[in-house]
């Protein structure tokens, strides 16, 4: 398998935010957040990028927030609780998660051949960890806790939790929310100054989390399982 080029030939993080992994290694069932900034459409995850808070919130104020008004319509934040199984053959890799295929307009654009590494491993969410650099966003974030997934509309259950056979993710639905109005607040576009100083895009992040917490008391906290994606392993 010829792989797209790469620097960077392992990727392994413990990354901190909102996931229990309920049963240890590859194959295990993982439950956790994913955030998903969307505008007033409402449809299933499926045929999507999303992120963990931290990658949600980058990608908020590094491409959305910039344009007034807001990129695509964007007006909230979305959040939902996902149980992820690997595919049998990742899971003989070793992995949890594949590479992290972008999705555009709901279709798959690589890195690589979307509809051949499906067929190699079977529809696997993929991730990506900010400070891999690999494959985006490929410069520094400033928001080194980051984490963007895929999701294959192929590997969606349509009823019961994932077995990595018959499908590898489930959601729940409705998702729960935050208006983009109600993260600024007063502070309005203030809110996001400082874009490239790690500590106040931690404020950001946290800021968001009280505001789900609050807003969602009965909800669970979830801290967010490694990204365990690793490029030789996945794409040799």
């Amino acid at each position: 398998v010829q792989p797209p080029s790469s620097d960077f030939g392992e990727n392994v993080s413990a990354l901190d935010g909102h996931a229990a992994n309920l049963s240890s290694g590859a194959g295990g069932l993982l439950c956790f957040y994913v955030y998903r900034a969307q505008g007033t459409a409402n449809y299933p995850p499926k045929n999507i990028n999303a992120g963990n808070l931290a990658g949600a919130m980058w990608y908020l104020q590094h491409e959305v927030v910039i344009q007034d008004p807001p990129k695509f319509g964007i007006n909230r934040l979305l959040r939902y609780k996902v149980e992820v199984r690997a595919p049998v053959a990742l899971q003989k890799k070793g992995l949890s998660f594949g590479v992290r295929f972008a999705y555009d307009s709901q279709l798959c654009t690589g890195p690589g051949d979307c509809t051949k590494e499906y067929g190699r491993y079977g529809y696997f969410v993929g991730c990506n960890s900010f400070d891999s650099l690999y494959p985006y966003p490929d410069v520094p974030s400033y928001y080194p806790d980051g984490i963007w997934y895929s999701l294959p509309g192929g590997g969606a259950c349509t009823k019961g939790l994932p077995t990595g056979t018959s499908c590898t993710y489930s959601h729940s639905w409705p998702p729960e929310e935050v208006t983009l109005e109600e993260l600024q607040g007063k502070a309005g576009a203030g809110f996001w100054a400082d874009a490239e100083d790690p500590i106040a895009n931690l404020r950001k992040v946290n800021v968001a989390a009280a505001m789900f917490a609050t807003k969602y008391p009965k909800s669970p906290h979830l801290p967010t399982p490694a990204c365990d994606f690793d490029f030789k392993k996945f794409w040799y």
